[in-house]
């Protein structure tokens, strides 16, 4: 279940216009309807939306980082085949779908009367994490601050078995550690406060 957009959640949104898709723009906004709005005043094609998704999975400056070398100005990109396959993973995790938004008839760049904006607001909250059993239950032990030796001995596999399925949670989150990886299992409600007690 996707939680609503509340105008508050910063959000991750891939855009280019139409006729121009090999270059595309990766920016961040609180209120995509508003932003898609400029950008429609402001230039005579259609928008086309490749990704909206929460900064909580992935960050403009993790993004940025991770294609700098196709950036051509801040945030302008080459739309390469490694930039799509990223877009890909995205909308996979959120069940986004690309799409177009016209201008209309009276050039005025307002998006209110689409079909697509409800659609949209329901896709920009928070989709649920997509992790295994075990890795939910090594990602809890982890929270409550056992180690991998611990961890190994409780759930009888391997040291080298923990360390794969921590690596496994921080790239299924996005996180760039394994302590921001925690925080966001527990924002999604893959683990609970209930799992945090230790008695």
């Amino acid at each position: 279940m996707y939680a609503q957009n509340d105008e508050s959640e910063s959000l991750l949104y891939i855009i280019s216009w139409e006729g121009t898709q090999d270059v595309c723009k990766i920016g961040r906004t609180t209120s995509v309807s508003q932003r898609f709005n400029q950008f429609l005043t402001a230039h005579f094609q259609p928008l086309v939306v490749h990704c909206i998704c929460p900064e909580a999975i992935m960050s403009e400056a993790n993004l940025h980082q991770r294609h700098a070398s196709q950036r051509i100005t801040l945030e302008h990109f080459n739309y390469t085949e490694a930039l799509k396959e990223t877009v890909a993973m995205l909308n996979a995790s959120t069940g986004f779908k690309s799409y177009t938004v016209p201008r209309t008839l009276k050039q005025t760049g307002t998006i209110d009367d689409l079909n697509d904006v409800e659609q949209l607001k329901i896709q920009m909250g928070i989709p649920p994490l997509r992790i295994s059993g075990l890795e939910r239950s090594v990602g809890t032990m982890a929270a409550i601050g056992m180690t991998v030796k611990d961890t190994a001995e409780a759930l009888s596999i391997s040291p080298s078995a923990v360390k794969s399925h921590r690596g496994g949670i921080i790239t299924k989150t996005w996180a760039p550690n394994l302590l921001t990886a925690m925080s966001k299992l527990y924002v999604h409600d893959v683990i609970s406060l209930n799992d945090l007690t230790v008695d």
